[in-house]
């Protein structure tokens, strides 16, 4: 292991970067930590309807399913914390066990002396600013380790909010019963096969439906936030020669603009009622209670009259 180190104004060393060989092993730590410690979305999805929901014997309302979804997200959220906190530890542990710089780095700053005086010390405040400065000091010196950590949580971090909402939406459909063939459980080459590309994340009633009258199922694709990123959907509808898409969203930022664009390319929008009510003479943005408790029991419906299903 090579690190560049330099000496600071106190004669103590600090590390300056790390090269590509201690990043790459620093990196495949960190992912191994994690999936050790954070359990995947989905996983945390269904613990949470396990134990709210089937546990309690809780039933979904359609005509509160905002509420239900807000809820299921700050739950699923504040537990994520709980593990990303234990992950950190586990981290910051594992680095100092196996990286003799980083160790060393920490002996030096904790001398003799600094250790002997926290440890007679019975003044509280003092011995919390003591620590308060070991850490700084050291967090400083070994502060690319840090920034690595930082920015794979940074990148985790947003990947698990879009495939939290996706497994949200999957366990609502399991457990109202409604017959949804999504792309996390058939698998992107199905979805290719079918002319569906990897923006489509699921189909109501079914694939088989899909081909038979795709002008009368509901092709639905989810987005945390909109941005610029909900062209991508434009896009797709293009290319696979869509009729139209429901696009879920939790974004609550929509501009009236956006809205009248989406129109133009047969987008509905799905959101919070809230969200809906600011819109109300937008017939393309609807509300998940319209959703789930019109919409879908709609189309259903068409499909049960005429026995294609």
């Amino acid at each position: 292991m090579h690190l560049e180190l330099f000496e600071t104004p106190d004669g103590l060393k600090a590390i300056l970067e790390l090269d590509a060989k201690e990043t790459k092993w620093w990196r495949a730590e960190i992912g191994k930590i994690r999936k050790q410690t954070i359990p995947p979305p989905t996983v945390a999805v269904e613990r949470f309807f396990e134990q709210s929901v089937d546990h309690k014997h809780r039933k979904i309302q359609p005509h509160e399913i905002s509420d239900f979804i807000a809820e299921v997200r700050t739950s699923v959220w504040a537990k994520f914390i709980e593990y990303e906190v234990s992950f950190f530890s586990e981290a910051i542990g594992v680095l100092l066990e196996n990286r003799e710089a980083p160790k060393t780095i920490l002996q030096s700053i904790l001398t003799t002396e600094i250790v002997d005086s926290m440890s007679d010390s019975h003044d509280t405040e003092g011995l919390r600013a003591a620590i308060n400065d070991i850490f700084k000091d050291y967090s400083g010196r070994i502060f690319p380790y840090f920034y690595e950590l930082s920015k794979s949580q940074t990148n985790s971090r947003r990947a698990r909010a879009g495939s939290e909402f996706e497994a949200i939406i999957d366990q609502i459909m399991k457990r109202l019963e409604i017959p949804y063939d999504s792309q996390s459980q058939l698998g992107q080459k199905t979805f290719d096969k079918k002319g569906l590309g990897k923006k489509v994340d699921g189909v109501i009633p079914s694939m088989d439906a899909f081909n038979a009258n795709r002008s009368r199922c509901i092709i639905a694709t989810m987005k945390t936030t909109i941005r610029e990123r909900w062209q991508e959907v434009v896009e797709e509808l293009n290319r696979t020669n869509i009729p139209s898409i429901h696009l879920l969203t939790l974004d609550e930022t929509i501009t009236e603009n956006t809205l009248s664009i989406m129109k133009n390319h047969n987008i509905t929008l799905v959101t919070y009622s809230h969200v809906k009510s600011q819109f109300p003479s937008f017939t393309n943005v609807m509300s998940f209670e319209t959703f789930f408790g019109e919409e879908i029991p709609h189309t259903l419906d068409w499909w049960s009259r005429n026995q294609l299903t």
